[in-house]
């Protein structure tokens, strides 16, 4: 990885402050030379791969997808590891064995430092970060998903608290849970959009997803 210019991103660093070991020329420090000198993903190439750039340039044009044979277990796997949030760790695909790899970004032990410099060494080529699900992707669930409602009543009551207010997330699942089946669809729904996202992800880093 290539040392970064020396220019601040107050933007990104507000967005992923705690969660990454980070400064300004660095998105992601992955250790330190001897010399004390950081190295790991640079601000942009973190930039680059975000918008696609990265990737499309490491590979060849009209070469065929890699694919990944995975399990179903595996592939929930990284769904849940892209639906659900833990601060304070970073989840990553092997692309060659379908495994998904944590990393603590902070109070590392030996194994950390060891699996951080794996990843370092196989950014975008052999270890993918795994994205997070975006709140408006949770937002758009909410409103496609009320649109599928039959009980006129119910659906009025969950588009009013769609149109504003705190906490609609929250007011959102309570008005839902006077029906238990209505929630049930809804998670099993909102299941079923992680998982196209995650398809759709694994598409864009050139993997062709095969289910075992």
């Amino acid at each position: 990885m290539r040392g970064g210019k020396n220019k601040k991103r107050t933007d990104h660093k507000s967005e992923s402050a705690g969660l990454l070991e980070q400064d300004e020329n660095f998105y992601f420090i992955a250790g330190y030379t001897d010399g004390g000198f950081p190295y790991g993903i640079t601000w942009e190439e973190y930039e680059a791969e975000q918008r696609g750039e990265l990737i499309k340039a490491t590979v060849a044009e009209g070469e065929p997808m890699k694919e990944l044979k995975l399990t179903k277990q595996q592939f929930q796997e990284i769904v849940d590891a892209y639906d659900i949030f833990v601060d304070g760790l970073d989840a990553f695909l092997n692309i060659e064995t379908g495994d998904v790899v944590t990393l603590r970004t902070f109070d590392r032990d030996e194994e950390d430092e060891e699996l951080s410099e794996n990843i370092e060494e196989g950014f975008n080529e052999i270890y993918f970060r795994i994205p997070q699900r975006e709140s408006d992707e949770g937002y758009a669930d909410m409103v496609d998903f009320t649109e599928t409602i039959e009980d006129k009543k119910l659906q009025s009551n969950l588009m009013h608290i769609l149109s504003g207010g705190k906490k609609i997330f929250r007011r959102f699942k309570d008005a839902l849970s006077s029906d238990s089946e209505q929630l049930e669809r809804y998670y099993q729904f909102v299941e079923e959009q992680n998982r196209k996202r995650v398809s759709d992800w694994l598409e864009s880093i050139e993997v062709k997803l095969i289910l075992e």
